[in-house]
């Protein structure tokens, strides 16, 4: 079976779950399912989240052999480590417990919420998944593991719908202000898939810059604050460009 370890790696990794998951007997290729072209429900305030997912973990893999060529290695078990940055009130679990997924078997996992998300968990979520994959017959090593980290998921909880997301390196996603109506302070986030420099402007409805603010980015989540005390009531855009991409959103300012 020739998979790339990382690829294997990358597939658990984004698994979460209980005991009480069934794997849906429909898939049959190693890997995680639903994939990230068909992604996972959405959730909604107010009510309880559940997602099953289904592991299917092959039992070898075919890498870069350190002597030239590529090589089959087994695979013992791909674990998820850890799991940071969920909502409060999000919480994943594995079948098996221990979240160690071993080679060759079809398991099952379960994203969840514990209390159905509220107003109050409106916002954006970097998501950091960690992994040790752990493989034999290595040449050389004889045994041995592997450490990855994901870090492009996210997500997102918004006054009607929760949902999980991916980004990649030419992501540039502008999120809604909080609050809108804004009175004196607003927080706006917005995804960028990489480092760079963005410029954020806000304009009036007669089109005339109101502020503008030159940001380095992070990978991931980034916040602007901005102090709208000094504007007029009315409605505003603002807007993020990179230079290749530029989304626009509209605010409501009042005194």
């Amino acid at each position: 079976m020739k998979k790339t370890l990382l690829f294997l790696t990358f597939a658990v990794a984004v698994v979460f779950a209980n005991a009480q998951c069934t794997p849906d007997p429909l898939f049959t290729e190693a890997g995680i399912y639903p994939d990230s072209t068909t992604g996972l429900l959405p959730a909604y305030v107010g009510q309880s989240y559940s997602q099953n997912i289904t592991i299917i973990t092959p039992s070898d893999t075919v890498v870069d052999n350190p002597l030239g060529g590529t090589m089959t290695v087994t695979i013992d078990s791909i674990n998820l480590t850890s799991v940071t940055g969920l909502p409060d009130d999000f919480d994943y679990a594995c079948d098996p417990p221990s979240c160690g997924f071993p080679g060759g078997t079809i398991k099952c996992a379960e994203l969840y919420s514990t209390v159905a998300p509220t107003v109050s968990d409106i916002g954006i979520y970097d998501i950091v998944f960690e992994t040790t994959s752990y493989v034999s017959n290595v040449p050389l090593l004889g045994t041995t593991t592997q450490d990855d980290i994901i870090d492009y998921y996210y997500i997102e909880i918004s006054a009607l719908t929760s949902t999980f997301n991916q980004f990649n390196n030419k992501t540039l996603e502008l999120k809604g202000v909080y609050p809108n109506p804004v009175i004196n302070q607003a927080k706006i986030q917005f995804i960028s898939g990489t480092r760079e420099e963005v410029v954020f402007k806000v304009y009036n409805m007669l089109g005339k810059e109101i502020e503008s603010q030159i940001i380095s980015t992070d990978r991931g989540v980034n916040i602007v604050k901005i102090n709208t005390s000094t504007y007029s009531e009315g409605i505003y855009l603002y807007s993020i460009s990179n230079g290749k991409q530029m989304q626009t959103k509209r605010m409501i300012v009042k005194n």
